[in-house]
């Protein structure tokens, strides 16, 4: 897990978004967090907004993966399980 902290322009540009939806005009972005801000104050809004938050590092790809799967080799290999299927369940509906 990584920790990742807010800017101080992201920071901004949220509080601006949030003004812009306080008064009625257009925001550049979506305002986040109002009804937070309407309860607790701009106090509380901060915490909220430079909170640390943990974020899950990006996971590696397993070494054998479906993407290294030929498709035709994975086709042909469906094909064989239906088909033994199909003659499985013949076999028990015709005795």
């Amino acid at each position: 897990m990584n920790l990742v902290a807010v800017d101080a322009a992201k920071l901004e540009q949220a509080y601006e978004a949030l003004r812009a939806q306080a008064t009625g005009q257009l925001a550049a972005t979506t305002p986040r967090g109002l009804a937070l801000f309407l309860a607790r104050g701009l106090p509380s809004w901060l915490v909220a907004w430079t909170a640390p938050v943990l974020v899950p590092a990006p996971r590696q790809a397993p070494a054998a993966s479906i993407s290294n799967l030929s498709l035709a080799g994975l086709s042909a290999e469906l094909v064989n399980v239906l088909a033994a299927m199909v003659l499985g369940a013949e076999r028990r509906y015709c005795t």
